[in-house]
């Protein structure tokens, strides 16, 4: 197998699309995972599972699986959940708007479908959230279609193979990939073999440091011939990255503090976080308490610097910076702020926290833990501490 030119279709003998078959589905057989979506083919389950690999890691979705399962055992629940609860059965996996799609979609088949996935690759994805590759993978995992699947494992996995250059991204690279795939997709049982791909990238042909000793189709690979597969495939231009400098306040009163929910904003809507923003002055602590005054009608005075969150959404890299708070008086004649609640520290859990929201907690946690581990004379109520320097 010669490498292709740029704009040239691989074409593949059927002697050598046998070989390739039976070498990776034997050596799937032997060395796939046991993961819990792999445990049933009917689509509700292969579904949840596909769209919460999207852009995450399968070590990562495991755990957020069978809890999501548990709480929503089948397509009806789904369906009927409560957004609140569905977010906060999402929290922490991020990309929230995959759990609203989800159920959305989920809304649809019920209505629509009769409670049945759409068979045709074109009808599911009339779906909200379901992309080319999501409708590839269910269709042809629960339903046998002979549909490749073309993820980023996927992509890595027959750019080494076929020793294709160029961005995978752009035609004709994005083109001779799928048309090389789809001459390798068997038509008996083509989810297994989307799954084998998958998992060859996954835990062999890696993005660095590939295990090409332990692939069943090293001797047929092109980029390990010409000792090229860690260049391969070909990255596009990343996008520029912005640096965001944040601030919240953790306002306490009476034992409660405040949370406050997103409604305002595409990004992270329906989550729950603490009261703060982006700003560009160098005094965050000032900017901060001015924007506590103009937005949320509340005159607080910062005290200590509680904990410093540093977290990245999309090309952001954030730095939070956060305070503890206190209201100062004359106390407003209501505490009352729509879209907002005061609660109990041992309450957090029953919201869709943000990230970094949900590390807040978790430093107010340990603080908390800390304190009444002290003895008594030395113990101090929780976010009494001295005022910060101007």
């Amino acid at each position: 197998m010669s490498k292709p030119a740029a704009t040239e279709a691989v074409h593949l003998p059927p002697a050598e699309i046998r070989r390739l078959q039976t070498r990776l589905l034997a050596w799937y057989r032997q060395h796939h995972r046991q993961l819990p979506w792999r445990e049933s083919r009917d689509f509700y389950p292969v579904w949840v599972s596909e769209v919460m690999l999207q852009q995450t890691q399968v070590q990562t979705v495991v755990p957020y699986f069978l809890r999501f399962m548990k709480a929503f055992p089948t397509l009806e629940d789904l369906a009927g959940a409560d957004p609140q609860d569905l977010l906060r059965n999402w929290a922490g996996l991020g990309y929230y708007s995959r759990a609203r799609n989800l159920q959305k979609a989920a809304r649809i088949v019920l209505r629509e479908q009769g409670g049945e996935f759409p068979r045709s690759h074109r009808e599911a994805l009339r779906l909200p959230g379901v992309g080319p590759y999501t409708a590839a993978a269910i269709l042809s995992i629960a339903f046998d279609q002979p549909l490749l699947a073309l993820d980023g494992n996927v992509v890595r996995v027959l750019s080494r193979l076929f020793r294709l250059e160029g961005d995978p991204a752009r035609s004709p690279v994005q083109e001779m990939l799928a048309a090389a795939g789809r001459q390798l997709l068997p038509a008996h049982r083509p989810g297994d073999f989307n799954q084998a791909l998958m998992e060859l990238g996954a835990t062999v042909c890696l993005p660095r440091n590939p295990r090409c000793l332990l692939c069943p189709w090293s001797s047929h690979c092109e980029a390990l011939k010409a000792g090229v597969q860690e260049r391969l495939p070909e990255k596009g231009k990343r996008p520029d990255t912005h640096l965001s400098r944040q601030a919240a306040a953790v306002i306490r009163h009476r034992g409660r503090f405040l949370i406050r929910r997103r409604s305002d904003s595409r990004l992270l809507q329906d989550m729950w976080e603490f009261p703060g923003g982006e700003f560009s002055r160098s005094d965050l602590a000032g900017s901060l308490v001015k924007y506590l005054e103009s937005e949320l009608r509340l005159n607080v005075r910062l005290r200590d610097r509680l904990t410093v969150v540093k977290h990245a959404v999309t090309n952001r890299r954030i730095t939070l910076t956060v305070y503890e708070a206190r209201l100062n008086p004359p106390l407003p004649p209501t505490l009352s702020i729509p879209g907002a609640r005061w609660i109990w520290l041992s309450q957090a859990g029953r919201y869709p926290l943000t990230a970094a929201a949900s590390r807040i907690v978790q430093a107010l946690t340990a603080e908390h833990l800390h304190r009444r581990g002290r003895p008594e004379s030395g113990r101090r109520q929780v976010g009494l501490a001295a005022p910060l320097k101007p």
